[in-house]
């Protein structure tokens, strides 16, 4: 079926017959046909389950994503966006909660079909990995990335999704190209021609190697990360972004193995294996010391007089983090960690710097190295805290009536409003266009704090102020809300009579 399907697109769509440009001549190119055939193997589409709550009641949907096959022992990449759906413009999560996943299955073009289980995710690059459960020892066909590829502007990439049609879906045969990249890491690109359809799927060059992914950078800078993005939506990541992290979770599957197989001898369960499983749970507790920074460019190192061999420029300090109470400042220039040189000189060192800090339980004693212009250093020392919830692990509660869903206040988002860390309230996470307080004119991303005459400064006094509403009943309920400075005025007007109606 999908070899005709891949036929009616050949000669609907003649354009793709160009190949990419911009690769060397070291291997010879391949037809598109024969890409294609040898592609499609390797390519999934990934069925699964998701549940949420919505009004109230527990939803469940069955969704589908792509995966592409890694490994030859089934370890299968997929798209972070798995984990974090975002809100279309459809709404079916729009006055939900964030979704559990379950019940993954792959489907091949050939017919193959396997089960799968989540292995990890991961925030800062929007990517997570899949495990084929009953391969029963048999090698599944495998993609092979290609180390040291070199994007241009301009250069010609191809990218592909297999739907068939017996899951409402088409087959996607895309000729992508790169162009822009970022000035430092040049290892994220932004891309043409690729949209959200695309989202996990591989990126070949003209030559049929495979040099990255599509994904979508989260926006969330505190989404485990200590650096910001400067992209969002569908970009393109080459393999030496996401490489570290790929044999980081090889290395914990091999220890997961060896610890289950320690146990299985000992007839005893393997704690250390059941934590390692648990990838649908809130993230580990990993070090956070609160500052924002660049990494320290050799133009600028040569111009300040700093010693040779790295570092990172501190551009923000956020009030009341471990940073601040140790005494750092905007613009101090940071050279060691723990008697280590902080090697960054362009920005894609930088991100291993917080990677550094994360290695780091919280509670430890972090030693880092102030170098002031002309060469003077000192040794700063402070008590790394614990990595702030993040946007997309904070909780949430809904409230039916209402229609609406709040989630509790992060750090993430009040340093994007501008406000200060001890800002109390809820931020609006979804609701219903025609519920109450949808036409009250409440919208995503407001920070709640006031409901009628109670104040709300979290979740629990969010949900007493409803119940106390529902009991009342008022014919007009006022909402104080935020948006970043800027304070806003809402009146609901529930018709309490509803509720008679569905009794």
């Amino acid at each position: 079926m999908i070899s005709r399907l891949l036929k009616v697109c050949f000669l609907g769509l003649p354009f793709l017959l160009l190949l990419a440009h911009g690769t060397s001549s070291a291997a010879p190119k391949r037809s598109v046909a024969k890409f294609y055939a040898q592609a499609q193997s390797t390519i999934a589409t990934v069925e699964y389950v998701q549940e949420y709550l919505a009004g109230g009641q527990k939803q469940q949907t069955r969704a589908y994503t792509d995966g592409v096959v890694i490994s030859e022992d089934g370890l299968v990449l997929i798209s972070g966006k798995v984990r974090f759906p975002q809100r279309g413009a459809s709404g079916r999560l729009s006055s939900g909660s964030r979704p559990e996943i379950s019940g993954f299955r792959l489907h091949f073009s050939d017919g193959r079909s396997h089960s799968a289980e989540v292995v990890a995710f991961e925030d800062d690059l929007n990517l997570g990995v899949l495990r084929i459960t009953d391969l029963k020892g048999e090698q599944i066909p495998h993609i092979t990335f290609r180390e040291g590829f070199r994007p241009a502007v301009g250069q010609g990439l191809r990218s592909l999704t297999l739907y068939s049609a017996e899951y409402n879906r088409t087959p996607v045969l895309a000729p992508i190209s790169i162009n822009a990249l970022l000035p430092t890491p040049q290892d994220v690109w932004s891309l043409s021609g690729a949209g959200a359809s695309l989202l996990g799927a591989p990126l070949w060059d003209g030559r049929g190697r495979v040099v990255g992914v599509i994904a979508e950078v989260p926006m969330s800078p505190w989404a485990g990360r200590q650096v910001t993005p400067r992209l969002s939506g569908a970009v393109g990541l080459s393999y030496e972004r996401f490489a570290p992290w790929l044999q980081e979770v090889r290395m914990q599957l091999q220890a997961a193995e060896a610890d289950n197989s320690a146990a299985t001898a000992a007839d005893e369960p393997s704690a250390a294996n059941t934590e390692r499983s648990n990838t649908q749970g809130p993230p580990e507790p990993r070090a956070w010391i609160g500052v924002s920074f660049e990494a320290l460019k050799e133009e600028l190192r040569a111009h300040l007089g700093i010693s040779e061999g790295g570092g990172v420029i501190v551009t923000r300090v956020v009030p009341s983090s471990p940073a601040e109470a140790a005494g750092l400042q905007p613009l101090d220039i940071l050279t060691e960690l723990a008697g280590e040189r902080i090697a960054a000189t362009q920005e894609a060192d930088s991100v291993q710097f917080a990677q550094k800090i994360r290695t780091f339980a919280p509670g430890s004693e972090l030693v880092l190295t102030r170098e002031r212009p002309g060469g003077d250093r000192e040794q700063i020392t402070l008590r790394a805290g614990e990595t702030p919830t993040s946007n997309l692990h904070a909780e949430r509660r809904s409230d039916e009536n209402f229609e609406l869903t709040v989630r509790e206040v992060t750090l993430d988002t009040l340093l994007g409003m501008r406000l200060p860390p001890s800002t109390t309230g809820v931020v609006v996470d979804g609701l219903t266009g025609a519920g109450w307080a949808g036409l009250a004119g409440l919208r995503v991303g407001l920070l709640i704090q006031r409901i009628g005459e109670q104040d709300v400064v979290d979740l629990a006094s969010f949900e007493a102020a409803l119940s106390s509403l529902k009991e009342e009943r008022p014919s007009q309920v006022m909402f104080f809300a935020r948006a970043g400075r800027t304070t806003h005025f809402f009146v609901a007007e529930p018709d309490w009579t509803e509720l008679e109606d569905e009794r």
